[in-house]
């Protein structure tokens, strides 16, 4: 069993979510259940049988509460609390903006909670599958003797993972001890989240990956066997498309969501699918 997990409010449906959708329907094995966390917007459900979409409002009542608790409190919305420390990226505001990136979290939190077996797995929504994905295939990204998968950005790498998408086994005492360890930091924000040097999700996300891969380091890398395992630290900045996953995936980070596609550029490993072709 596998149950993939995205959210996007009006905004992101407009611009990516829905056409993200639509090529899921498309493309991957319908057996491939998602759960889409719908804020404030209503998408088109191009495949009912496969794609449950909830309102988050009534979904998350956490996710309600954190960002009740956060919403005027201006470190928690992108503004750095201590810009003298950061004098080279004080301004970057995502670093610190966890109302913005907790959507993604609670969606996550309640989806692994609903699921007793088999994995949960991440999608950030600003993707786009160009290539047939098999149930078979889609299964083999998950091995049996892991926990956790995750993309990664190069051995040595000093920066956060890419959380573009990543599995989490459910029930998986190990797994299950990782995500309440998530939840509590989130839930307790004063002693969790903001006791770090960012607070964005791919940056909790890792601390906590630090802590857990020492204890127990049965956890798969995407991007182990591509060519970040050279890479030096940052891994380039488009780890996704690099990895295993770029076969079925493209990754519209940034302002790449606008023109819809990577950019040439962007690619360090051979791709040999017609879809980078064209780009």
């Amino acid at each position: 069993m596998i149950t993939t997990v995205t959210t996007f409010n009006k905004e992101g449906m407009d611009l990516y979510g829905q056409h993200f959708l639509n090529t899921y329907a498309k493309y991957v094995d319908p057996k491939i259940k998602m759960i889409v966390y719908a804020e404030d917007c209503e998408p088109t459900n191009p495949a009912p049988k496969q794609i449950l979409i909830l309102n988050q409002k009534e979904a998350l009542p956490k996710l309600v509460e954190f960002k009740r608790t956060w919403k005027d409190v201006p470190m928690a919305n992108g503004t750095c609390p201590n810009p003298a420390k950061r004098p080279r990226d004080w301004d970057k505001k995502f670093k610190w903006d966890a109302i913005r990136f907790s959507n993604k979290v609670y969606a996550v939190l309640d989806a692994y909670e609903r699921t007793t077996e088999g994995w949960v797995v991440w999608m950030d929504a600003d993707m786009v599958v160009h290539n047939k994905w098999s149930y078979e295939d889609f299964s083999s990204l998950f091995p049996e003797d892991v926990w956790m998968t995750f993309v990664g950005r190069g051995k040595g790498s000093q920066t956060w993972p890419e959380c573009g998408f990543y599995g989490l086994r459910a029930a998986d005492p190990k797994c299950s001890q990782f995500v309440a360890n998530l939840e509590y930091m989130y839930q307790n924000a004063n002693v969790g989240i903001f006791t770090l040097d960012e607070w964005h999700d791919s940056y909790v996300f890792g601390h906590l990956l630090e802590k857990f891969k020492q204890m127990y380091p049965n956890i798969y890398d995407y991007s182990y066997d591509m060519y970040l395992t050279q890479a030096k630290t940052g891994g380039g900045g488009h780890p996704l498309i690099n990895s295993v996953l770029g076969k079925w995936l493209d990754h519209l980070k940034g302002d790449r969501k606008k023109t819809g596609k990577s950019r040439k550029r962007d690619l360090m490993v051979r791709r040999d699918e017609s879809y980078w072709k064209t780009v």
